[in-house]
């Protein structure tokens, strides 16, 4: 799991969404779209969109969601220098050795 979310994070710094999808299509990884192939297309438009918008290198901070009880999920959000809110938020939850992710729109 660490290898698969150290990738994830990399890829959405280094704005290179493709060096994160053979993990992506791994059997450790579920996404909230109904395929991998929709979760990625999505996934490398608003990382494209982050880039584009963001000042400055993004950085991650990982938060605990204000609006979801569970424990076990996190949300890794990427901030740029300058906006208050981040330009973009994946949601990352881990347990009995499968990680599922989503993207929040904006």
């Amino acid at each position: 799991m660490e290898k698969i979310k150290a990738e994830l994070i990399l890829s959405c710094i280094n704005n290179n969404p493709e060096s994160f999808l053979p993990f992506l299509m791994s059997g450790e990884v579920e996404t909230e779209a109904p395929n991998k192939e929709g979760f990625y297309q999505f996934f490398k438009g608003m990382l494209n969109h982050a880039h584009e918008s963001s000042e400055g290198q993004l950085t991650l901070k990982i938060e605990q969601p204000t609006l979801d009880t569970d424990k076990e999920v996190l949300n890794y959000n990427f901030y740029d220098n300058t906006h208050k809110y981040p330009l973009l938020s994946i949601v990352v939850k881990e347990n009995n050795n499968l990680m599922y992710l989503g993207v929040m729109p904006f």
